[in-house]
């Protein structure tokens, strides 16, 4: 009977894993797979083989696997529970349906050993794990995360750590985003910069609202406390923004010196009573059972890279993907962006 074709969403929600640790065993050579056209199939065949084996070491196609192999205390495998499958907390991404399956011929996924240095890219939105997920389903070498904040991954893009860099800068003079930073953080940089997507900045506040937060002058309220993020990051920036604009003193503000480095570990924060106002995205709140979310300001989420990069196989790959359908499509899926603006290109 035909093997049933699984993608990497339905393996890790099989093996209770998360679905980039599937494209790592992949990688690794422990679970064989297949290419359906652009995607990534595993047959459940290799899947109930891999677990039969119950090893870490590499398990190549084709292979006979031995059920009744004895170990060196000369005990029978099959007697021994099947390695323990980790529990993983809930994905950010939505689990989601694939594409129907073309008819492309199958063929062997060819992960390469990369021939350039790693890419490195610099940011947090879970939109960025798509990219991510990209290159290692077209079998590039792992591309590394940085979670460094806005500010401090341009900067580390000037210096030449990084090769992308996420950007969601508001000024305040322009009311714009991300242009103007750009210009003076990376002078007499040549750099190309994609819009990814629209986000809400806002408040995190404990369930039902009780305190009544409604905006930025709130902060102002005597007896409210709240988590910062941290120095550098585009959440901090526009606070700091709006505060002077409001001729707000942080220095009256119960808890402003304190920060949180993520935009869900703040929405915790305060989901368990350890602030009264956390500042972050709205997608920061989504799964956090104790936290509601105050919409502020829109924003739009642009990524960076230096021009001088633009021909590195791996970076081509991930701006052919940026600007063709199906990243749009997949945004779509995860939900809760503007995508209005996705794709646009500009050039500094």
């Amino acid at each position: 009977m035909e093997s049933t074709l699984l993608t990497a969403e339905d393996v890790a929600r099989q093996l209770r894993i998360k679905k980039y640790t599937v494209y790592e065993l992949i990688k690794r050579g422990e679970l064989p797979s297949s290419r359906v056209g652009k995607q990534v199939r595993v047959s459940q065949e290799d899947i109930d083989r891999y677990l039969r084996a119950g090893r870490t070491g590499p398990f190549f196609a084709g292979e006979e696997h031995r059920e009744n192999r004895t170990d060196r205390k000369g005990e029978s495998s099959k007697d021994k529970p099947a390695a323990g499958i980790p529990d993983s907390a809930p994905a950010l991404l939505r689990e989601v349906q694939d594409k129907p399956l073309s008819t492309t011929p199958l063929r062997t996924v060819p992960f390469r050993e990369p021939a350039e240095d790693p890419l490195i890219l610099c940011g947090q939105d879970i939109c960025l794990d798509l990219l991510v997920s990209r290159l290692s389903a077209l079998g590039f070498g792992p591309a590394l995360r940085s979670y460094t904040g806005c500010y401090n991954g341009l900067i580390a893009l000037y210096n030449g750590k990084v090769t992308m860099a996420a950007s969601h800068l508001w000024d305040s003079q322009t009311n714009t985003y991300n242009h103007s930073f750009i210009r003076c953080l990376l002078p007499g940089l040549p750099v190309g910069v994609f819009r990814l997507v629209g986000r809400i900045q806002g408040f995190y506040v404990q369930k039902g609202n009780p305190l009544k937060i409604q905006g930025w002058q709130d902060l102002a309220r005597p007896g409210i406390t709240m988590i910062n993020r941290e120095r550098g990051c585009g959440t901090r920036i526009l606070l700091d923004q709006k505060l002077r604009l409001l001729k707000i003193d942080t220095r009256n503000i119960q808890g402003y010196t304190r920060e949180s480095t993520s935009h869900m570990a703040c929405a915790g924060i305060v989901a368990r009573g350890g602030a009264d106002i956390g500042c972050g995205c709205e997608r920061g709140a989504e799964h956090i059972a104790g936290a509601d979310f105050i919409p502020l300001q829109p924003e739009w989420y642009d990524l960076v890279f230096r021009l001088g990069d633009q021909d590195k196989p791996a970076l081509k790959a991930l701006i052919s993907y940026i600007t063709e359908d199906e990243f749009k499509q997949d945004l779509a899926l995860i939900g809760g962006y503007d995508l209005s603006q996705t794709g646009n290109y500009t050039e500094f």
